[in-house]
């Protein structure tokens, strides 16, 4: 399948006609941390983290996009992002390919790859041009990696007395590489992807509401192999093994995902907030709530912004009280088993002002200061320097400098 979207890309940035357009985004970034612990990043797929005393420049990209209009109802649309990326590169670079089919004024098909509609910002989340916040917000954006569906969708649109309402479903499969510390990396296999959302818009108010399950559709190898380590430990040493056993099936699982959005922006004043709910049968992931506000206010060619974010989950801190005898191995697995099974208990808020600033019709300067209070570290959220883990700084901050074009 992978190669239908390449040829579908390959398709749209070399045909020819005069109907094919051509558009870009860049962004260049520089950003430094003070937390000794954590290792800055903005999504939980990205495989490199900003130290402390580091300005790192690792989350720079630059984006391209080819619109081929093959006739009034059907168009090709191919977009690739380039950013730092350390596996399965050409696939993980390739956000859009897709055919979309215009039945008519209010009916609309899309086959092929496609934004997962899951959030209100989905269409333009990696164009930093496109918002006046500096990124998305970490405890909101970067739960579930995935970025992109590989399938179907279909959308319906009406126009109203007051507005515009619109409801899309989806359906598909999707893929995305997950890091976390100790050189772990797992591509994430979500499948049978079912999706609604809903969507009105009127003057200068926008309101969203979007509902989508899936189940796992693979695990990473070490999964297993704990399994079968744990297997072999006697009862009479690990009385709660099955519990960590069972805490380390994750194929087929179902998860689930809630989520309610809002905008009001009069040119002036910008009020932006999404919240949501992401469960599953697993114990991997049990009720992780996230939900953000921002506040924005325009002075002629500058932007003043506040957002608040917060995510927390109702993960216990532990599935288990692990190993009677404290053999080293045994703790070993015990570690690793924790790993898998913690990796969504999350408990923390953060607190951002950014400054914006228009440089010309295409080119805008982006300042971004981030207070972020953890309940505990490590965090699926970032990666970390493992010797700090005893004596954690829960409370850091972080300075983000940007310029953001589009073309």
């Amino acid at each position: 399948m992978r190669s239908v979207f390449i040829c579908l890309l390959f398709l749209t940035t070399f045909s020819y006609g005069s109907d094919i357009d051509f558009s870009g985004f860049a962004t260049l970034k520089a950003v430094k941390t003070d937390s000794y612990t954590a290792k800055i990043r903005e999504s939980i797929s990205h495989p490199h983290g900003v130290e402390k005393d580091e300005l790192d420049f690792s989350f720079s990209s630059l984006g391209l996009q080819a619109e081929w209009h093959a006739n009034d109802n059907v168009e090709f649309v191919g977009q690739l992002l380039l950013k730092e990326q350390h596996d399965d590169r050409v696939n993980n670079a390739i956000k859009l390919a897709f055919l979309r089919y215009n039945l008519n004024s209010n009916w609309q098909f899309r086959a092929g790859r496609t934004g997962l509609d899951l959030f209100l910002m989905t269409e333009y989340r990696d164009i930093g041009y496109s918002m006046d916040m500096e990124h998305p917000p970490v405890e909101f954006y970067s739960i579930i990696p995935h970025q992109n569906l590989d399938g179907v969708d279909l959308q319906y649109r009406a126009p109203l007395d007051q507005g515009i309402a619109s409801i899309k479903a989806y359906w598909g499969r999707s893929e995305s590489p997950i890091y976390s510390d100790y050189k772990f990396f797992w591509n994430v296999e979500l499948k049978s992807i079912l999706g609604v959302a809903v969507q009105y818009e009127t003057l200068n108010w926008l309101f969203r509401a979007n509902y989508t399950t899936t189940k796992a559709a693979n695990e990473h190898e070490q999964q297993k192999q704990l399994r079968e380590a744990l297997a072999q430990v006697p009862l009479q040493v690990w009385p709660t093994k099955n519990e960590l056993i069972d805490s380390l099936y994750i194929i087929d699982k179902r998860f689930t995902y809630s989520a309610l959005s809002m905008r009001y922006d009069d040119s002036k004043w910008l009020v932006q907030s999404e919240l949501s709910l992401t469960d599953s049968n697993s114990s991997v992931l049990n009720r992780l709530k996230a939900a953000y506000i921002t506040l924005g206010k325009r002075f002629d060619l500058n932007t003043l912004s506040f957002t608040y974010s917060v995510a927390k989950s109702d993960n216990e801190p532990s599935v288990e009280p692990g190993p009677l005898v404290p053999l080293p191995e045994l703790i070993q697995i015990y570690e690793a088993a924790s790993m898998h099974s913690g990796f969504y208990q999350l408990d923390q808020h953060s607190t951002s002002l950014t400054w914006r600033r228009e440089l010309s019709p295409t080119l805008a300067l982006k300042f971004n200061w981030k207070h972020t209070s953890a309940d505990h570290l490590p965090s699926a959220f970032y990666l970390h320097d493992t010797e700090q883990f005893s004596d954690p700084d829960l409370s850091f901050n972080t300075f983000t400098l940007s310029f953001n074009w589009v073309f």
